[in-house]
């Protein structure tokens, strides 16, 4: 009877010891997943003084500044290169544009040969507020965080990549001091 119990134990062993070795590999794929999550474009963009920013008059919507509550003051832009995803063409852009308070925050802007998204983004360069339309629509609709955070999301990993490539090149043009 005795020796039954420890057959049993010796084949729950190699059983334990895969869960408690699989532990370790779950959570460092959860470490190196949480830097991209906890990215802070905001920050990533506003705290670069060489950015080379464009006027943009028109380029936020009269109902999309009422929706996002913003366009208080002047708006500029930077544009990225369209970019094909998914068989269509993507273009985006970053606007910096004020509040309501005249405090500077940003705005992606994300359009498709069949809709346009703007976000607006918080200070922790979370998914504050989204306005979004068909091309073929001249009427803009708020968008809840649900609906739009995927979209989100996405960009949010594209401005991502390209702020963080942003240094490296500045850097790599830098002649070291001797």
């Amino acid at each position: 009877m005795r020796t039954n119990r420890i057959y049993k134990l010796l084949w729950l062993t190699p059983l334990a010891m895969t869960i408690v070795a699989w532990k370790p590999l779950t959570d460092l794929r959860a470490q190196a997943a949480a830097p991209a999550a906890q990215a802070n474009i905001t920050k990533e963009i506003l705290d670069r003084k060489d950015l080379n920013w464009k006027p943009a008059p028109n380029e936020i919507p009269a109902d999309v500044c009422t929706i996002l509550q913003v366009c208080g003051g002047t708006t500029k832009v930077i544009a990225l290169p369209v970019a094909t995803e998914g068989g269509q063409k993507v273009g985006r852009g970053v606007l910096l544009t004020q509040d309501q308070k005249h405090a500077d925050v940003l705005v992606l802007e994300r359009q498709t040969p069949s809709d346009k998204y703007f976000f607006l983004l918080s200070p922790q360069g979370t998914l504050a507020k989204a306005a979004y339309a068909q091309v073929t629509s001249k009427s803009w609709l708020p968008m809840g965080m649900a609906l739009a955070g995927p979209t989100f999301d996405k960009d949010k990993a594209v401005w991502h990549g390209w702020a963080s490539k942003l240094g490296t090149a500045a850097a790599a043009d830098k002649k070291p001091e001797s």
